[in-house]
């Protein structure tokens, strides 16, 4: 069988059984992620090194092939015969390529599908300020900046910017004007690209990661000068991601980043995605939004305190992680196992179930 027919045949399976990842190793089966759960696709063959090279070049273009070969890793977006796209990573682990595959769906579902809370669709109605995406890998964090985006595309008549790497959602425009650049093809990093957004005529602005260094004094900047910036962060809770992108500011900026987050921040939603029993998957979300007592614990450096800042502020729209999770498992809707795997605090959530 030929390489294009391996992998045409893996990607079938995947498909037929709603699979969202697949995960090819040298030495090893192909494995797909099916309702959260790995399976092992045993009926096809293993992997060698050799047939994961092969692979690899069916599925990377000439240039991520050379990226690959000199960075050791590289991400990009694969289109598989009309059918589907996949974001893919390929990197080397044991001296040999590996490959992981999750799928990008066909569609921008709604806020409303996806269960985002209303608190944070409000937060589009914004003419500026910062919004941050979070959560760990695998937590749908792409698919909800996606779904708002393509809401205020359905909506309002702006001008929006994307900065990804990979892109992996396409828009059309629909009331909105839609640029979506990618970093490292369509511009060299995402410094310059929110260089170049500063002195455009752009309303908003994503940002798909915060992996460079020195990007968070930029983006205060991108949001004070009165655009709406969407942000996806790598974090497992607002806090965190507050601390983070305070911590990553030069010390001696650090009082002026406390200053303006606590102006510019309008809200985080901080998400997880579990497997819903009967199959598929469910949202669970901790919200944080902008009130005074959120601007002031980010000024006065006392992030601690909007842990019970969010406990005791659900007519603002806000929610706690867990017991957001907490009611996905009193409503039927997941197990208390994969709920309290999430749980920022399992002891505290076992304690609901003991």
């Amino acid at each position: 069988m030929s390489d294009t027919l391996i992998i045409n045949s893996i990607l079938n399976i995947a498909s037929e059984r709603k699979a969202t990842d697949i995960h090819l190793v040298a030495g090893n089966n192909p494995v797909i992620r099916v309702d959260g759960r790995l399976v092992t696709l045993t009926e096809e063959k293993v992997l060698t090194p050799t047939l994961l090279n092969n692979i690899a070049e069916t599925i990377l273009n000439k240039n991520d092939i050379e990226r690959l070969n000199q960075e050791r890793e590289v991400s990009t977006v694969y289109s598989w015969i009309n059918r589907a796209r996949f974001r893919v990573k390929a990197f080397y682990q044991k001296g040999y390529v590996a490959i992981s595959m999750r799928l990008v769906p066909a569609y921008i579902r709604s806020p409303k599908d996806l269960g985002i809370p209303p608190a944070i669709t409000q937060l589009l109605n914004k003419e500026k300020g910062l919004i941050i995406i979070t959560g760990p890998f695998g937590s749908g964090r792409t698919t909800t900046a996606a779904s708002l985006i393509e809401t205020i595309n359905q909506n309002k008549g702006l001008h929006i910017q994307t900065l990804e790497k990979p892109i992996e959602y396409l828009f059309s425009n629909n009331q909105s004007v839609i640029e979506q650049r990618e970093v490292g093809k369509d511009v060299p990093d995402f410094a310059k690209g929110i260089k170049d957004t500063l002195d455009e005529d752009v309303d908003v602005v994503y940002i798909s990661s915060l992996h460079e260094f020195d990007l968070e004094e930029k983006i205060l900047e991108l949001a004070e000068s009165g655009k709406l910036v969407i942000l996806v962060m790598d974090a497992d809770s607002s806090i965190s991601a507050i601390e983070r992108f305070l911590s990553d500011l030069p010390e001696e900026k650090r009082e002026w980043g406390k200053d303006l987050l606590s102006e510019m921040l309008i809200g985080s939603i901080a998400q997880r995605l579990l497997p819903r029993i009967g199959g598929g998957f469910v949202l669970a979300s901790e919200v944080l939004t902008s009130i005074p007592a959120v601007k002031s614990s980010i000024k006065e450096n006392k992030l601690h305190q909007l842990s019970s800042i969010m406990q005791t502020s659900k007519d603002e729209g806000m929610m706690d992680l867990d017991k957001s999770l907490l009611a996905l498992v009193r409503s039927g809707q997941v197990s208390p196992e994969d709920a309290m795997n999430q749980a920022l605090d399992p002891d505290i959530f076992r304690q609901n179930f003991s």
